[in-house]
């Protein structure tokens, strides 16, 4: 959680810094870059919320726990975003269109070159972090700040071309990242949608539980497969053929195994439901 908080902190200053100094280095590129950040502290701030009420344990109104309120968050911050970086892309297209272009102060070279070491160095830290707790949210994080260090060469480059005369080149950099936090606002109301509507598990999830039921030769057979995603965990349904004569006391402890086994193997499972059915012959 310390990396989680640390992560949310630096990407809070990467917005206050680079909107900072798209403002008075006149670049507009820069900001649409602030845009982005503030995209990505919105998105890593549900994530985190959406973590801390995984925590909070279910009762008797939500028996299944309060994950999917990071999905409904998730909603507004896509729209969100969507409704800025529109309105952001449309007022530089108006300004190219009048040819209200200005050379951004050399200012902004030293921002980015500022911002592209932050966004390395946390990806660095993070990627450290993320392999030694073998936790894929954090990885996915760093390799968010690598993302954020190349698009900061890329407005960087854009800034440089400007001041050798291509004053154009600014702008232009500044549309291209506008889209980028519009694919992100896609990507986030996409998953939203899908978490809300309880689409199904992706098949890796389901295909390393099948590996590990086919560990257990005494389930005969696979019925009924499913999960679906519930906040930040799989919640799985598994219905399994058994032999018909099998005690009560083994078929206890076979679902004890075998859903130890399953937590082991598959990293954020939640609720696992075994339903085992008799394998009676004809």
């Amino acid at each position: 959680m310390a990396s989680v908080r640390l992560d949310l902190a630096v990407v809070a200053a990467q917005a206050v810094f680079n909107g900072s100094i798209g403002f008075l280095a006149g670049s507009v590129a820069v900001h649409a870059f602030a845009l982005q950040f503030i995209g990505d502290l919105m998105a890593k701030g549900v994530n985190y919320l959406g973590l801390r009420a995984s925590f909070r344990p279910p009762d008797a109104n939500f028996p299944y726990g309060y994950g999917k309120v990071q999905f409904l968050t998730a909603m507004f911050v896509g729209m969100a975003l969507l409704a800025g970086s529109v309105s952001f892309m449309a007022y530089n297209v108006i300004h190219i269109h009048e040819g209200k272009m200005e050379m951004p102060s050399a200012l902004a070279i030293a921002g980015m070159l500022v911002t592209a070491a932050t966004c390395e160095i946390m990806y660095r830290y993070l990627s450290c972090v993320g392999r030694e707790n073998n936790n894929l949210v954090i990885t996915a994080a760093a390799w968010d700040n690598r993302n954020d260090a190349l698009s900061a060469m890329v407005v960087l480059l854009g800034v440089v071309a400007s001041r050798l005369g291509a004053v154009w080149a600014d702008h232009v950099v500044a549309l291209v990242v506008s889209l980028l936090v519009i694919r992100a606002g896609l990507v986030i109301v996409t998953d939203a949608v899908k978490g809300l509507l309880d689409a199904r598990a992706p098949a890796h999830i389901l295909a390393e539980v099948a590996d590990v039921v086919n560990d257990f030769p005494e389930i005969l057979h696979k019925n009924d497969f499913r999960g679906r995603r519930l906040g930040d965990t799989w919640e799985l349904d598994l219905s399994l053929r058994v032999d018909a004569g099998m005690s009560v006391n083994r078929l206890h402890h076979l679902e004890a195994e075998l859903m130890q086994r399953i937590y082991q193997r598959v990293p954020h499972t939640g609720h696992i439901h075994i339903r085992f059915i008799p394998n009676r012959s004809s």
